[in-house]
């Protein structure tokens, strides 16, 4: 790995980061204030107005007076995946597929580090940004959850939600980061980066719809946050190795396919 790119990666996408760790606090902000362990009427009357398979479809169709249920239900059910892709769609096309498409990777390889070395680095960096995305995320999550209801929320699930859902955006960020790498054109990569998540999210929201749609889910990545299985309890041991696998997979298959591919420069 090059220090000196990663720290280069770091300062050019430095702002869309921070806008995306800031739209994704100040929903969970917002979600954390609407809550109210006491009286749920008024999530309640707004959900009547709303249809019924619609609110399904996006987690909202019930409302828990435990705070840990409610954040995994609002939040986590289907937020918690919107702005994630986004970066992740607009950061793997910048690292690779951009340079490649415009000419600016030539300067890269003029460097005395090899292809593999500059692919992995930015496949590193794409890991890392994403990671420290939900690690601020739970931190900060926790101060304002602490400050606004003290310690009704269960840190522990907390945690163990959190690291589910970043595993399952590093494999989102390795799709897009595959893509980035496989296609030399910029307008490809960003299409079949967007197409194919966008396609997983819109499986994973039809399938909530209806109990005859449900089978839906079943072909979405999304889906693999399962908030109702961590809140009973139960191990997600065996799920997260799966995730690290195929992200391990993904990643390797981009660092190989950019090694053999002929680059138009």
């Amino acid at each position: 790995m090059s220090r000196t790119l990663f720290k280069a990666d770091m300062r050019s996408n430095a702002v869309l980061f921070v806008i995306i760790l800031y739209v994704m606090m100040l929903y969970f902000s917002v979600m954390a204030m609407m809550f109210n362990p006491s009286d749920t009427s008024a999530w309640t009357s707004m959900l009547e107005l709303l249809p019924e398979g619609l609110m399904a479809g996006f987690g909202f169709d019930s409302v828990s007076t435990n705070l840990t249920n409610y954040l995994a239900e609002y939040y986590y059910g289907f937020i918690v995946f919107i702005f994630p892709m986004i970066y992740c769609i607009i950061i793997s096309n910048k690292l690779v597929a951009k340079l490649v498409d415009n000419g600016s990777f030539a300067y890269l390889l003029m460097a005395p580090v090899s292809r593999r070395r500059i692919i992995v680095t930015k496949g590193v960096f794409l890991l890392s940004s994403i990671a420290m995305l939900f690690t601020i995320l739970h931190v900060a999550g926790s101060m304002v959850c602490r400050m606004m209801f003290g310690d009704m929320l269960n840190q522990q699930l907390f945690l163990q939600i959190n690291l589910n859902a970043a595993l399952i955006t590093m494999l989102v960020g390795m799709i897009c980061f595959f893509y980035s790498c496989f296609f030399n054109e910029s307008k490809r990569a960003l299409a079949f980066s967007a197409g194919v998540n966008i396609g997983f999210l819109l499986l994973f929201v039809l399938g909530g719809t209806s109990e005859q749609a449900e089978f839906l889910k079943d072909f979405s990545i999304y889906s693999l946050l399962d908030t109702k299985r961590i809140l009973e309890g139960s191990g997600t041991a065996g799920l997260d190795g799966m995730l690290i696998g195929a992200v391990l997979v993904l990643f390797g298959c981009s660092v190989r396919v950019f090694e053999k591919k002929n680059l138009p420069i």
